[in-house]
């Protein structure tokens, strides 16, 4: 079955949701929030409990659970995906959720070395661009790491 076509693009772009992909980047803050708290291991050890907390959301799920004014549009956007680039997105989501819980598992491994575990934020936020870029319907692309990285914390 074929998804039902998007919605008229202006409204879908008042809403800050593609409206080629109809995917909002808004989504991203669900990965941005554990990259940053990853990012403040070393000198803020009191984030190793909310990190280890942390669960992957799906993109419906995160925007019914957020005040994201135009969250109903968001989730029927999703709805009509195109399924070429849902399973780009299902990829790159995944290689995002990988990393993270593999920070999670060293810190339950290992909770002494849980400080080091935040020069793994950069490949974090490198996963989060590349999804970023499925999202906004541009090819995926690499972090510019370091300077990306900065960017979010200015």
């Amino acid at each position: 079955m074929r998804p039902a076509p998007l919605s008229d693009p202006d409204v879908l772009k008042a809403a800050n949701i593609n409206p080629h992909t109809g995917l909002a980047t808004d989504y991203l803050n669900h990965y941005n929030e554990i990259a940053m708290m990853i990012a403040t291991l070393g000198d803020m050890p009191e984030m190793r409990e909310p990190v280890l907390e942390w669960r992957p959301v799906g993109y419906a799920t995160h925007f019914r659970m957020t005040a994201f004014r135009d969250r109903d549009l968001a989730v029927a956007a999703y709805e009509s995906v195109p399924h070429a680039v849902k399973e780009r997105f299902f990829s790159a989501r995944r290689q995002v959720e990988l990393a993270i819980i593999e920070v999670q598992d060293l810190m339950e491994a290992a909770p002494e070395g849980s400080a080091q575990l935040a020069s793994r934020a950069p490949e974090i936020f490198a996963a989060i661009a590349r999804l970023g870029g499925v999202i906004s319907g541009g090819e995926p692309r690499v972090a510019d790491t370091q300077a990306d990285v900065d960017s979010l914390f200015s």
